[in-house]
């Protein structure tokens, strides 16, 4: 079997099986088994697979052919350009995220900034942080022990060691004052989970979803307790979905913030929202 022949087969059953981008998948697939990044297989169309490398691949395509996220199938995922242990223990990265950090490194702050990354699950956004910021300081939170282990895997595995992780909800545990706090909590209003795709229902965490009624509940919570956590002049960056913008804008209606501004992704759809503390 050639890598053609492999990529052509994961594809056709894929596809019949309904999964959108069948090709691409497979494409991710096939590479992975041989530990090669997608865009190298051009260069490898005629290679064979080994036994050994039949033998994964088949396992590979009939773990996604069941219904797991491809992420999930192959334990991994690329995030700003580094590649992170992904599973059902956190959410699993979205690239829209990535806007997160873009705004945060681009942004004005001291050399060495304190950063706290609230609901830090695999620890995605505050390692790759950690690392675009040589200086900087972050601490993750979350209260899912199973998620701080997978961010602690993270951290040794991109030997991250200007981050750490701690147990506790929202930022009630955190000591001191910070210059950036950013979080990609659950937004997803409570009645709208049960119609998501079930690559996302029945993979990721629950407690990584659940935003209460109408998917603001914890964003509006923390919202509340960042004046306490943040130095004057500093940065709250929060995700957040198409729809949310106002309703989330408006909790920083109170005086104590300035520089209130909604934020797109590369699609349009509303994505972000940014504050600074006066």
């Amino acid at each position: 079997m050639t890598v053609t022949d492999a990529v052509a087969g994961a594809a056709s059953k894929l596809k019949a099986a309904g999964i959108s981008d069948s090709l691409w998948q497979a494409r991710v697939l096939v590479a992975h088994v041989l530990s090669l990044k997608p865009a190298q297989l051009y260069a490898a169309d005629n290679r064979q697979l080994n036994l050994s490398a039949q033998i994964k691949y088949f396992i590979l395509l009939n773990r996604r052919l069941s219904g797991i996220p491809l992420q999930h199938v192959i334990g991994e995922w690329d995030f700003y350009g580094r590649t992170f242990r992904v599973d059902g223990r956190a959410l699993v990265p979205r690239p829209e995220t990535e806007l997160l950090v873009d705004f945060i490194i681009s942004s004005d702050l001291p050399e060495k900034p304190r950063i706290a990354d609230i609901g830090t699950g695999s620890g995605i956004i505050g390692i790759s942080l950690a690392l675009e910021i040589p200086g900087s300081a972050v601490t993750g939170t979350d209260i899912s022990s199973q998620a701080l282990e997978l961010a602690a895997e993270n951290r040794m595995l991109l030997s991250a060691e200007n981050y750490s992780a701690l147990n506790c909800n929202l930022a009630d545990d955190l000591a001191g004052k910070f210059d950036v706090i950013v979080a990609n909590l659950p937004y997803i209003p409570t009645g709208e989970i049960s119609v998501l795709q079930p690559e996302v229902k029945d993979y990721d965490p629950a407690l990584a979803l659940d935003g209460g009624i109408d998917g603001t509940l914890l964003i509006l919570e923390l919202v509340k307790k960042a004046p306490d956590k943040l130095k004057p002049g500093g940065l709250i960056v929060l995700e957040t979905c198409d729809g949310q913008k106002n309703t989330v804008s408006g909790f920083f209606a109170d005086g104590l913030w300035a520089e209130v501004r909604e934020h797109d992704d590369l699609a349009g759809k509303h994505r972000m929202v940014t504050a600074r503390r006066r």
